[in-house]
């Protein structure tokens, strides 16, 4: 049986034909991309620049030659070196976060997402709250009523500095429930594995972290999740939402790639693309699930709208904190 071809059809193949021989012909990374990681090997920073890197090489979308860990000054000094030595830093993507903004507010960085070049969110990593398997606090009422009655014996611990991702995770579970922002008594570690030892060895009484680096202690059975902070339930997470427990908390740490200032209108597109067609391949679904991520692809006008918003937004909720 003949199968007749629709225009739409015919267009879509005509559209695709012209990406493929742009991302044959144009300059940018021919000879294949680096990763800047502004983070340790294992950090969430180095786990989704490895995870896409990849996944890039496994459906031959493109080659990687490298990846760069430069951790240092919680970040900054990747962000510093991509800014002022961008000819070094030719056909690299620097990977970064949520804290590109919290830092830039809080003064730990000295520059912000505008100093260099955006180029794709990919992800969003939800934000989780947990306590040891043989605490009493069994929901996340239950801790929120000792910390409003005897705030100062609730230490919690924090994967990141003061003011940073985890303290403004607590700041908005607190806020949502009724709690001075002032009372908490918030213990800055140096990465989710720090925070969760110290939780483990008695030193605090509950741990604020991102998802991801909570689970396989949560699957040993050593630790309890509370409460994670996103709108829907998880599929193959055990761990009930901040929302289904009265608490209006939606908040998510997206991760996404950036260019050195300076990188032509061309390079951005063709990484725009690379990482967007990526996203919508079977592989990338596969190691999207295995780490517990939910896509979150922005580019363009779009990616520059919603990073000034969240500026504005982390703002008010950091005046608060500090106030």
């Amino acid at each position: 049986m003949i199968r007749v071809i629709s225009p739409f059809e015919k267009i879509a193949r005509l559209f695709a034909s012209a990406i493929v021989l742009i991302f044959l012909t144009l300059p940018a990374a021919a000879d294949g991309i680096r990763f800047l990681v502004p983070a340790g090997e294992g950090s969430g920073w180095d786990t989704t620049a490895r995870a896409v890197g990849a996944a890039l090489e496994e459906t031959g979308i493109a080659e990687v030659v490298g990846y760069e860990n430069l951790p240092g000054a919680g970040g900054s000094r990747a962000l510093m070196s991509l800014i002022n030595d961008p000819e070094r830093h030719q056909g690299t993507l620097m990977v970064q976060s949520t804290p590109l903004i919290l830092r830039s507010l809080t003064g730990a960085y000295s520059k912000n997402w505008q100093d260099v070049t955006p180029v794709a969110t990919m992800i969003s990593a939800y934000q989780a709250v947990a306590v040891p398997a043989s605490s009493p606090y069994e929901n996340i009422n239950q801790l929120l009523a000792e910390l409003r009655a005897a705030p100062s014996h609730v230490p919690i611990a924090g994967g990141s500095s003061q003011f940073s991702l985890d303290h403004l995770t607590l700041g908005l579970i607190a806020q949502a429930g009724g709690i001075d922002l002032n009372s908490l008594r918030y213990s800055p570690a140096d990465g989710g594995k720090e925070a969760l030892d110290r939780m483990l060895a008695g030193h605090v009484k509950a741990v604020v972290s991102g998802l991801g680096e909570l689970l396989p202690a949560a699957n040993e059975g050593r630790i309890r999740i509370l409460g994670i902070t996103s709108a829907e339930p998880i599929p193959g997470v055990e761990a009930p939402t901040l929302n289904s427990q009265g608490l209006d908390v939606v908040f998510a740490n997206w991760r996404g790639f950036f260019a050195p200032p300076g990188t032509s209108e061309v390079e951005i597109f063709k990484y725009r693309e690379l990482l967007r067609a990526l996203s919508e391949t079977e592989e990338w679904g596969i190691l999207r699930a295995k780490h517990k991520w939910e896509p979150f692809v922005l580019t363009g006008d779009a990616l520059a709208t919603f990073l000034e918003k969240q500026q504005s937004e982390m703002a008010l909720v950091l005046k608060a904190l500090k106030n």
